[in-house]
């Protein structure tokens, strides 16, 4: 397959821009803003852009997500200590010269590992839940293929008749390769995208390199246990035989001291 096909379809009550330029987006966004428009948008891009995050949010509305990771960090932590202090105290120990069962000192590096974890945990968890995935229910406007290659989406959703036209005029003048307006689309037309357009390499599967690699790995995974096993016959087993070892045919641990 050599080609992509898309049905640029847009609903009623949207508009959609596709633009190749991020700064060209980004004023787009700022004068639909100012304009009144900009109630129900939506904003896609190929990669992350802190550009879009300002002009959106308005500097006023940092990620939630760092909520999640001070959860998890403080679960982690104190389960962490607490695990550590509970085993203590239930399979205490003689512990000479009189030092405590729970030490803080002690107990700090399973402690800050915890906090680590949980806090990495919960950051994913926060980041999934945040994003919405999986997104099985993307607005058509959006699964446009090139909005997930190297181009910036921009639609605009819940307009009037007469809010849609302003909306039209306004990203026109920031140079998209395309603005659609859905109430005047009568039928949605087919974008043909060749591959190598969108950057796409032939698949050509190496796979007499596979096999080679494959190969390769099991002769070394085999080697190394027969060596490791001529070694342990050839001088462990004899020194350990020494020392009063009795070890039973093909043992790999000893079995009882004579």
């Amino acid at each position: 397959m050599s080609e992509v096909f898309y049905e640029n379809k847009v609903q009623r009550g949207t508009v959609k821009a596709v633009f190749a330029h991020l700064d060209s987006l980004v004023d787009a966004i700022d004068e639909i803003k100012r304009a009144g428009l900009g109630h129900d948008i939506i904003v896609t891009s190929p990669l992350p852009r802190h550009d879009l995050e300002h002009v959106i949010y308005e500097g006023h509305a940092p990620s939630p997500v760092r909520w999640f990771t001070l959860t998890g960090a403080l679960f982690g932590g104190s389960m962490g200590f607490a695990l550590q202090s509970f085993t203590h105290l239930n399979w205490s120990m003689v512990i000479p010269a009189g030092k405590p069962l729970v030490s803080i000192p002690a107990f700090l590096v399973i402690t800050f590992e915890s906090t680590v974890l949980w806090g990495c945990l919960f950051t994913l968890f926060g980041l999934i839940f945040m994003c919405r995935l999986p997104a099985n229910d993307l607005q058509v406007e959006v699964q446009d293929p090139r909005l997930s290659d190297d181009k910036f989406g921009f639609v605009l959703n819940s307009l009037k008749r007469s809010e849609a036209e302003k909306a039209m005029e306004i990203l026109k003048k920031h140079g998209p390769i395309e603005a659609i307006n859905g109430n005047e689309q009568e039928k949605a037309p087919k974008v043909v995208i060749p591959l190598e357009d969108r950057g796409f390499e032939p698949n050509e599967t190496d796979t007499d390199m596979l096999v080679k690699v494959g190969i390769i790995v099991t002769i070394l995974v085999f080697l190394s246990i027969v060596g490791v096993r001529s070694y342990f016959d050839n001088t462990v087993a004899d020194q350990l035989e020494e020392h009063g070892y009795n070890y039973q045919n093909r043992a790999t641990a000893p079995s009882y001291r004579k």
